[in-house]
């Protein structure tokens, strides 16, 4: 009888072989797919455990030039620390589409972070001023640190300030986050942090706004990280309706992602949304016009960012022949 394998990789073999640079490649071709129209992707299911002040999301895609779906289940749990556990975890099965063998099934709790970080450098690219400096951290969590990583890979940036809840992680992040390239300043407060910054990272759960419009200078860009759930907000709807928005997927960023909020109280509508990120990446719609306009990315995560990322560790771990074959069929 044939044997069908699949190959299993773990947190820390992913971790080994990732790549920040080709995932940002991979991610931004993503994008161009998906404003073609040649992905499937329907909107993440979400399971809500209030009573664990929780959640769990279900993400399919496919994306066709690939050759490749996947079904990524990921958690957002904010109180894990008490456990011991991340705040995100996922797993992710890749299969072929052709007769639905699973290649691959990975942790997707670093795959996760990174594709988050690779889109924020990819909006960034299309709509921060190509002579961003000054990067603000709102939020000095692993996402703080991905966005930043993959920021440096596009961007000669000589000023990093970040700010946190707790003093105790602003303090860590800058131990594990100094470099010689940029300085790095820890900020009393928010205003402090985002004020005359050229690019502006969210990455906090708040559910009230942080951000104010008159702390933000003319010609910067935020990417809107941290609200990734109904009620969660970063920015106050003056900077919504200042900015030019553009979202990674209307359906999710309408339910849960920054704008989910804004939009319910009637302080924005939909004709205030600009286009989404695969129109910009693939030249339907232009990214930034003018060097004084205010953009923001609504970023809620697309599942067609795990497809792209977690063929591109497939494909390496093959090639470097690590992880552990396993015949599930």
């Amino acid at each position: 009888m044939r044997q069908f394998s699949t190959l299993v990789l773990d947190d820390k073999t992913i971790r080994k072989i990732s790549d920040i640079k080709k995932s940002i490649m991979a991610v931004e071709d993503a994008f161009y797919e998906y404003g073609k129209g040649r992905v499937q992707m329907p909107a993440k299911i979400y399971l809500h455990l209030d009573k664990y002040s929780g959640d769990f999301r279900a993400m399919p895609a496919y994306i066709e030039k690939l050759e490749r779906c996947a079904l990524k289940w990921v958690n957002v749990h904010p109180s894990n620390a008490r456990f011991g556990l991340p705040a995100v975890m996922a797993l992710l099965i890749l299969s072929n589409p052709k007769n639905a063998l699973p290649l691959c099934i990975m942790d997707a709790t670093y795959l996760t972070a990174m594709r988050t970080g690779a889109a924020g450098a990819v909006a960034a690219k299309y709509l921060a001023r190509a002579d961003s400096k000054i990067v603000s951290l709102v939020g000095s969590g692993v996402q703080a640190r991905m966005q930043l990583n993959a920021l440096r890979c596009l961007f000669k940036i000589n000023e990093v300030r970040v700010w946190g809840h707790k003093a105790l992680y602003i303090r860590k992040f800058i131990r594990e986050m100094k470099s010689s390239k940029y300085q790095l300043k820890a900020a009393d407060n928010i205003k402090e942090c985002v004020r005359g910054s050229d690019i502006i990272v969210t990455t906090t759960p708040s559910r009230k706004p942080l951000v104010k419009l008159d702390w933000v200078k003319p010609g910067a860009h935020i990417n809107a990280i941290g609200a990734d759930g109904k009620g969660k907000q970063e920015l106050c709807p003056a900077v919504l309706k200042q900015a030019k928005l553009v979202v990674d997927n209307w359906e999710q960023a309408s339910h849960s992602g920054e704008i989910n909020v804004a939009l319910r109280k009637g302080q924005i509508s939909k004709k205030d949304i600009y286009t989404d990120i695969g129109k910009i990446v693939c030249g339907k719609r232009r990214g930034r016009i003018n060097k004084n306009e205010i953009t923001v990315f609504d970023s809620t995560g697309l599942a067609i960012q795990d497809v792209a990322v977690a063929d591109l560790i497939y494909r390496i771990a093959k090639k470097k022949k690590v992880g552990k074959q396993i015949n599930f069929i």
